[in-house]
């Protein structure tokens, strides 16, 4: 079968052959060039008034036909390392035809997908060669953000309902349907674009940008990172930052802890009591917000009960109702092994004992009557 080449894709291998520089509206050359908007489709927080500006990394992505692209590191006006990014510009063959997607992808220090921007003269098409609409880059930048999604486990052929013969220009080419689990997915009549923009996101570049970034890893890239919104950031940043640090910063990973992920609650969880034995008024925080976190994080926090300041069996005393069965079971008991109860504990059980709108009353009324 016949490949048929758009004009475009022989015009860029000319002019790149020719040593053009086709990829990069960031000049990385140039001290006066930076971005201060974010990419059009972005998935982490923007601070406002941040300039990046780009430097080079020795880093590429490798194109078929079209060779390799560089990697650019966005820096801001403090040196620090904020993004990396590419200009991409890659062939997409579907039916015997080939066209050029333009698309500027963006990578975390992490080497996770962080967005793109569009080529506004360079749209991106679809099948039918209409142009994508807003909301299909919407929809793509979604099929982006899904590290898990179905067209990475599946080769294209198995993404295509079974191809029928078609006739491209005078030239007999294949023409098969996306399969149904996949269209809600991707954009409609955009299947190959999809997959090629989602393999080139989460292909083997993602390691190298990752051990890049660990080969130049800081104490100040650290502590970024765990003022940053990202999950994935806060992640490594309480993998990496020193116990020393963790008390510094105890008012920002108690933020973390109350509005993030049972995932990075749970890494919090299991360091309080050790973290934080010199220094046990900065666990407050954390115990304080028993009652707004996940069942699976306060039952981590009961775990290390014993270990606990005194002032914790207040605290806890007060959210009785937020405890699931077992978990009040594990506090009574803790307390009963206590030498003595502080009257204040002992009240907030009684009025939990005497509510009638409390399922497991009956085990404070049980664990009062056995320790009179």
């Amino acid at each position: 079968m016949r490949i048929v080449f758009s004009l475009g894709i022989l015009l860029l291998l000319i002019l790149k052959n020719s040593g053009v520089n086709l990829y990069y509206s960031l000049d990385k050359n140039t001290s006066t060039n930076f971005k201060d908007s974010p990419p059009e489709f972005y998935a982490l927080e923007w601070k406002e008034g941040v300039k990046l500006f780009p430097q080079q990394t020795n880093l590429y992505i490798e194109i078929d036909s079209i060779g390799r692209q560089e990697i650019l590191m966005l820096v801001d006006q403090y040196q620090a390392p904020i993004l990396y990014t590419s200009e991409i510009a890659t062939p997409v063959c579907a039916d015997g035809e080939c066209k050029l997607m333009h698309i500027q992808f963006y990578w975390t220090l992490l080497g996770e997908y962080a967005g793109f921007d569009r080529n506004v003269a360079l749209p991106l098409t679809k099948y039918d060669h209409d142009e994508f609409q807003q909301s299909d880059y919407q929809k793509l930048h979604e099929l982006l953000l899904d590290d898990k999604s179905v067209i990475g486990r599946r080769s294209i052929d198995q993404l295509v309902d079974k191809p029928k013969m078609r006739n491209v220009n005078g030239v007999d080419a294949i023409s098969g349907a996306t399969v149904a689990r996949v269209k809600e997915a991707v954009v409609s009549g955009a299947l190959y674009s999809c997959y090629t923009a989602w393999h080139l996101v989460y292909g083997n570049i993602q390691e190298k940008l990752k051990t890049r970034t660990l080969s130049m890893l800081n104490e100040q890239m650290i502590i970024n990172m765990l003022y940053s919104s990202n999950q994935e950031y806060h992640i490594f940043a309480l993998e990496k930052i020193e116990t020393i640090k963790y008390k510094e910063h105890y008012k920002q990973i108690a933020e973390i802890f109350k509005t993030s992920t049972p995932l990075v609650r749970s890494i919090i969880a299991k360091r309080i009591t050790t973290t934080y034995i010199e220094t046990p008024d900065l666990q407050k925080p954390f115990w304080e917000a028993f009652d707004t976190v996940d069942s699976g994080s306060r039952s981590i926090l009961m775990n290390y009960l014993h270990d606990a300041p005194s002032y914790v069996k207040v605290v806890l005393s007060s959210k009785l109702s937020v405890m699931s069965k077992n978990q009040l079971s594990v506090f009574l008991d803790f307390l009963t092994k206590e030498e003595s109860v502080d009257a204040e504990i002992r009240n907030e059980i009684s009025v939990f004992a005497n509510s009638e709108d409390e399922t497991y009353s009956y085990l404070a009324q049980e664990y009062l009557e056995d320790t009179p």
